[in-house]
């Protein structure tokens, strides 16, 4: 989740905190009384409880989980500043939780979904750029099973923790490890299929040219990348929008993985949320040259 919507709603002096909770304690109100009028019925009362239950907790307990995305920290003097990595996630279990409400309890087969574009085959072997909390891996490892493997590599260590500890309770074998989109701890030629999942507006314009090397690099002969990200929004003639999260202009990321040796084999929309998604893959004679 694009982290100005946690900092708009945890942000800010005393002040603003006591409106934040008045507008949260009207919220619960006004949907008491709408189920007065209305008869909502239970299970859709639920759902916006729990909606606002989440809001409410982190208005008024904002130092449970701590920021959700972290700031980069700037260098001390004298030290080298370090490259910009992009946003790194760092509340996995808020992750999750906000995962589950925005798909409405549907996040499972709203991951097959997206994951159905990669056209896994068992025996494969996947590496999930930007895992998360490993969801969308896990169900590539019941894909590739029982021969296949699949790797998830994540910026952010609480990520990863949480990511190893849902694979050991599901008794899924999947390596996670903390790494970056731009450089990839894995061998030339490893992989059969690359997964980015909702990950792509989370680096900066350098780092998306990065993947895009570290991607033809890892994949194999044959081998294809899978990216699925937020299209641009239309323009809305609007005084008041609610911030959404970030987008990628695939237009540009499919010319950018043309310059890195990749042949556009498909794309279009995942048909929800707005969502595109792209299929490429390493053009041969460039593999020729690398040596492959």
């Amino acid at each position: 989740m694009h982290q100005r919507i946690f900092g708009i709603i945890v942000g800010g002096h005393a002040l603003v905190a006591l409106v934040k909770v008045a507008v949260v304690l009207a919220a619960f109100f006004s949907l008491g009384q709408a189920n007065a009028v209305f008869s909502l019925g239970v299970p859709v009362l639920l759902l916006h409880a729990g909606a606002l239950v989440v809001v409410a907790s982190l208005l008024i307990w904002q130092s449970a989980h701590g920021r959700l995305s972290a700031k980069d920290r700037r260098p001390a003097a004298g030290e080298e500043k370090a490259p910009h990595v992009g946003i790194t996630l760092h509340s996995a279990a808020l992750y999750d939780m906000l995962a589950w409400l925005l798909t409405f309890g549907r996040e499972r087969a709203f991951r097959e979904r997206i994951l159905s574009f990669a056209e896994l085959k068992p025996g494969e072997v996947v590496l999930d750029v930007g895992c998360g909390t490993g969801t969308t891996a896990l169900l590539a490892r019941q894909k590739v099973a029982p021969e296949g493997r699949v790797h998830g590599v994540d910026a952010s260590a609480e990520m990863v923790a949480r990511a190893t500890a849902k694979a050991r309770r599901a008794g899924l074998q999947v390596g996670f490890s903390t790494a970056t989109a731009q450089e990839l701890p894995f061998k030339d030629g490893e992989f059969d299929v690359v997964l980015s999942t909702l990950m792509f507006h989370h680096l900066p314009k350098k780092g998306r040219e990065e993947f895009g090397r570290e991607a033809f690099r890892v994949l194999r002969p044959g081998g294809r990348v899978l990216i699925v990200d937020f299209a641009k929004p239309p323009r809305r003639k609007s005084t008041f929008r609610l911030h959404r999260h970030g987008y990628v202009d695939l237009d540009k990321v499919a010319a950018d993985l043309g310059r890195h040796g990749f042949n556009i084999v498909e794309q279009g929309d995942v048909g929800t949320k707005g969502l595109r998604y792209l299929v490429a893959q390493p053009d041969p004679k460039r593999l020729l040259n690398v040596g492959y």
